[in-house]
C-alpha cells in the first residue's frame, strides 16, 4: 500500500455496498478482506448474489439481438465509447461470466462473527414465497445482518410477492433490505431487462412495510448506457416514505454528488460494487468520489454520516482501526 494517500476529508469509510467472489476457504475470504483494508476500507457490507444460472440458461439470445438492435441508435448516440462491451454476444457472455464468478456465497462461520464486515444474505427470488421465507429466517438466525434483493437477476419485478416476502421477514427480524436499483451488468444493459430494476414497482409493498429499512442500491441509477435511469423514481420514493435510503455504489463521482445534493439528508450511504463492477481501483474510486462530494460543502456530521455513520448503525459494524496507516 503506498505511503501517500489523496486527503479524504472524513474520520472513517465504510464501503456499504461490496461484493464476494466466490470463495472455498477462510484463507481466501481472509485475503478478499484484507485488499479492502488494504485500499482504505475500514469496514465494509459484504454482498452475496444467489444462484441465477436457471434464468440465464433460459434467455434466448435472438431476443437479446433484437433488443439490441431495437435501442442501437441510443447506444451509439449516448454511449458510443463502451457500445463495443454492449453488443448482444457481449453482453451474453458477460452475463454468463457474471453467474460463474459471484453465484455462490460463504458460509465460513468466522463471516457472521467480523465486528467491521457485515456479510448480507441474498434473497433467492426463484423460490416460492414461503421456502424463501423460511430460507430467510434461517439465515437471520445464522447472524446475517440484512437480506439482498436483485430483481434484474432474475427477471421479476420488485412488485412481485418474493420481495414482499423478503421485507416482512426483514421487518420482523428488525434487518435492513439492499434492493437493487438500475440495470446491471449483461444483458440487463438493455432496457427490456434492465426495466426489472425500476425501484418504483416497490411502492406496494413499502405501504405495507414502513417500519423495514430499505436501502435502494446505486440511488437507482446504475447503467452504462444512461446512468441515473431511475434517478427520479428513487428520489420520489426516499422523499414519501422514510424508511428508504439509497447507497450510491457504482455510480459516477459527479453523480454521487448530485445525489447527496437532492436526495434527504441523513439517507444516503457510501458504496463502491467492488468488485462487481470496478471502472478504477476500490481506492481511486474513493477518493474520487470524496474529491467530488467535499466541493458540496456539507456540514461535517452529513458527511461522517454518509462515510460510515449510517452503515455502522444500520448494519451493526465498528470502524477497524488504523486502516489508513501505512504498513
Amino acid at each position: 500500500m503506498d505511503a501517500l494517500r489523496a486527503d479524504v476529508p472524513v474520520s472513517c469509510i465504510i464501503d456499504a455496498h461490496t461484493h464476494m467472489p466466490v470463495l472455498s476457504t477462510p484463507a481466501q475470504v481472509n485475503a478478499h478482506i484484507r485488499e479492502l483494508v488494504e485500499a482504505g476500507v475500514r469496514g465494509a457490507v459484504i454482498i452475496g448474489i444467489p444462484p441465477f444460472k436457471d434464468v440465464v440458461a433460459r434467455l434466448n439470445l435472438d431476443e437479446v439481438r433484437a433488443e439490441y438492435e431495437r435501442v442501437k441508435s441510443l447506444i451509439e448516440r449516448v454511449a458510443s465509447e463502451v457500445s463495443a462491451q454492449l453488443e448482444p454476444e457481449v453482453l451474453y457472455i458477460n452475463t454468463i461470466k457474471i453467474a460463474e464468478a459471484f453465484c455462490s456465497f460463504a458460509r465460513h462461520p468466522q463471516m457472521t462473527a467480523m465486528e467491521s464486515f457485515a456479510p448480507v444474505f441474498p434473497a433467492n427470488l426463484s423460490l416460492d414465497p414461503d421456502s424463501l421465507a423460511a430460507q430467510l429466517e434461517e439465515a437471520a438466525s445464522r447472524g446475517f445482518r440484512g437480506f439482498k434483493v436483485i430483481p434484474t437477476l432474475f427477471m421479476q419485478p420488485l412488485s412481485s410477492p418474493q420481495v414482499g416476502v423478503v421485507l416482512e421477514v426483514a421487518e420482523r427480524r428488525g434487518l435492513p433490505v439492499i434492493v437493487h436499483g438500475g440495470c446491471d451488468p449483461g444483458v440487463w444493459e438493455l432496457p427490456r431487462y434492465c426495466k426489472y430494476g425500476d425501484p418504483s414497482k416497490l411502492e406496494q409493498h413499502l405501504r405495507e412495510h414502513r417500519d423495514a429499512t430499505v436501502i435502494i442500491a446505486h440511488a437507482g441509477s446504475y447503467s452504462a448506457i444512461a446512468p441515473g435511469v431511475f434517478f427520479e423514481e428513487t428520489l420520489d420514493l426516499t422523499r414519501r416514505y422514510n424508511n428508504v435510503l439509497v447507497d450510491t455504489s457504482a455510480l459516477p463521482p459527479v453523480l454521487v454528488a448530485m445525489v447527496l445534493r437532492d436526495f434527504p439528508g441523513g439517507r444516503v450511504l457510501y458504496g463502491s460494487d467492488y468488485p462487481a463492477v470496478s471502472n478504477a481501483g476500490l481506492r481511486e474510486y474513493m477518493e474520487a468520489v470524496f474529491m467530488n462530494v467535499a466541493s458540496l460543502g456539507l456540514p461535517r456530521a452529513e458527511l461522517e454520516g454518509y462515510a460510515h455513520g449510517l452503515a455502522s448503525e444500520i448494519f451493526r459494524v465498528s470502524c477497524l482501526p488504523e486502516a489508513y496507516e501505512p504498513p
